[in-house]
């Protein structure tokens, strides 16, 4: 990026300022076409450009005129007074130009950062790889809007389920604050919404990388993994409904009730926990349910269980 720009910086800032020939033009468009580096530094300098704001007194209509305000083109002799406003000029010239730097490296939505959000309901993303990312309800991505560089780095908020393109030159980086997950391509599940801060994973397809600040770890398809800042550990996928809100489906072979109430409490909004009351039951169940409403599923499930299911303020409460 260093070598494109102190090639073209001149000539950037004349084409955004309509200031060049036809063949210089010319040059611009072909170079947007095919150099990476010199598109992403013309989009950079096109945003300051278009954010920046001047006053009366130190702008004219184009970025030459104001560089010949400023001194930059001339050599006529001036007084002491222009000589301070001519530095006064450059110093709000460099505070508009640092501060839109700034919003454009760092502030989602004006800039090189976009934030994709979900709210009640859950949703999907194409990402500009092409990989897919589909966020539960109450998650949030955040991504460059172009994959430039060496590597594709997102960060994620809450649950999503990640199609990641293949690409064995550029890894796919997923922070998660104190755990990282990294892959070349292949399709995993992360839920970040427990509450003890704890990460948990599930890999379809293909392998993960995944880490904290003291170890890390590769998981493969059909296994589990759960990390934190100081603990990671892996083993044989056991729960079979993780992508249920993804799917709409709820799957049971052979659960207890407290698997399938645990099931229920990650399924529904509406129900943060549950309770059973008594000893419980031995009783295994395998059944499915899909679109089906929490009244029409504890229903069967009081046949099956010889229960009664009542949610009280978001506690599923489960008796004899």
């Amino acid at each position: 990026m260093n070598s494109a720009k102190d090639k073209y910086e001149d000539l950037i800032v004349r084409h955004i300022s309509e200031d060049t020939t036809t063949e210089e033009a010319a040059t611009v468009r072909s170079l947007l076409k095919s150099d990476d580096d010199f598109r992403q530094l013309y989009r950079e300098y096109k945003f300051i450009w278009e954010q920046a704001s001047f006053t009366t007194d130190t702008c004219t209509q184009d970025w030459r005129k104001l560089r010949q305000r400023l001194g930059f083109e001339t050599t006529k002799t001036r007084s002491s007074f222009s000589f301070l406003l001519r530095i006064a000029a450059v110093i709000t010239l460099v505070l508009s130009v640092s501060g839109g730097l700034w919003v454009y490296w760092n502030v989602p939505g004006y800039g090189r950062w976009v934030v994709f959000e979900t709210g009640a309901m859950s949703d999907s993303i194409v990402l500009p790889d092409e990989s897919i990312v589909f966020l539960n309800r109450n998650s949030s991505l955040k991504f460059r809007n172009a994959f430039n560089g060496p590597e594709r780095n997102v960060a994620l908020s809450g649950q999503g389920y990640f199609e990641v393109t293949p690409d064995a030159l550029k890894p796919f980086n997923v922070d998660l604050g104190p755990v990282k997950v990294k892959v070349v391509g292949t399709a995993f599940h992360l839920d970040a919404t427990r509450k003890d801060g704890i990460i948990e994973l599930n890999v379809t397809e293909g392998s993960v990388n995944l880490s904290n600040k003291r170890e890390e770890t590769t998981v493969n398809a059909g296994e589990w993994a759960l990390a934190g800042d100081k603990v990671l550990g892996k083993g044989l996928a056991k729960d079979e409904n993780f992508l249920a809100w993804k799917t709409g489906t709820l799957d049971f072979n052979k659960s207890s009730l407290k698997e399938i109430a645990l099931a229920l409490t990650r399924h529904f909004p509406e129900v943060d926990s549950f309770y059973i009351e008594g000893g419980g039951s031995d009783i295994l169940v395998s059944t499915r349910f899909k679109g089906e409403t929490l009244d029409e599923i504890t229903e069967e499930l009081s046949v099956h269980f010889q229960k009664k299911f009542v949610l009280n303020n978001g506690i599923l409460i489960i008796s004899d």
